[in-house]
């Protein structure tokens, strides 16, 4: 397998996200908007979605995130990822995101997303409300050609 640079993105939180500590205080849960962009080689636009992470008793908090890239020429494509989000021992207040993302797409020139799986790399900084990432194709090199989608 190799990885294929997809594309970066830079979001941030829009509005008050709403956090709650539930079952005795143990494990935090919340819902909060984010608004960003999406830019790189395939595909770049806005981009729109939910999160409904939670943090485990342990720190580490696991996004889950559904959303919407509109793309520059006006398609949609849905995306989701799935992940850790687990702080680092740095003096500042930043998180590293490793994190996994699948895509739905029903125009022909984006179809091919249907069947990535990609990974995803980078950074929150808690304090500037700013979040960037890295995505990354997993590219099947054992299959013998192409994947034929219907």
């Amino acid at each position: 397998m190799r990885l294929e640079h997809l594309f970066d993105i830079e979001m941030k939180y829009v509005g008050e996200p709403v956090w709650l500590e539930l079952y005795g205080g143990k494990d935090l849960e919340g819902f909060g908007e984010i608004e960003g962009t999406v830019t790189g080689p395939k595909p770049s636009g806005a981009l729109r979605w939910a999160n409904h992470a939670r943090r485990r008793e342990d720190g580490v908090w696991c996004p889950d995130l559904h959303g919407v890239v509109t793309t520059e020429d006006g398609t949609k494509v849905l995306i989701n990822m799935e992940g850790y989000n687990v702080v680092e021992k740095v003096p500042s207040v930043r998180s590293a995101i490793t994190a996994m993302c699948t895509f739905g797409s029903a125009d022909a020139r984006y179809r091919w997303l249907n069947a990535v799986i990609a990974i995803v790399e980078g950074v929150r900084e808690q304090q500037a409300n700013r979040v960037r990432l890295k995505a990354y194709a997993c590219v099947n090199e054992v299959a013998a050609g192409p994947l034929a989608l219907l």
